[in-house]
């Protein structure tokens, strides 16, 4: 497991993947750059007041550049298809690491509240 600290080492672990990939153009490079600067913007948002309203989204966030490390690797999905893929599955991706089945609920958590 990876241990980071700053919002470089986090980034620099996606970078990583994403370059060592065929995909580094398109729709997914498009998709990766539009999260990533939403990521910004709501890490610049958070206070004691915002964290609660932020944290799901910055949470939803993550799942879906796993996902889309995860996926790109595989030739036979297009960028649109893993986009797709991605956002129809990235609030579960959390549960399903967790070893929960999709029907099963979750403990409460802020870990799967995530939008």
């Amino acid at each position: 497991m990876t241990v980071f600290t700053s919002k470089i080492e986090y980034l620099d672990g996606f970078q990583k993947k994403f370059t060592d990939s065929n995909r580094e153009n398109g729709a997914l490079a498009s998709y990766v750059e539009k999260q990533l600067t939403l990521l910004d913007q709501l890490v610049a948002e958070i206070s004691p007041e915002t964290f609660w309203a932020i944290t799901p989204d910055i949470l939803g966030i993550d799942a879906k550049l796993v996902l889309v490390t995860e996926m790109m690797r595989f030739d036979d999905f297009s960028d649109d298809e893993i986009i797709r893929i991605v956002e129809n599955d990235y609030r579960f991706y959390l549960k399903e690491l967790c070893g929960y089945n999709l029907g099963t609920k979750a403990k409460h958590s802020l870990v799967f509240n995530v939008r």
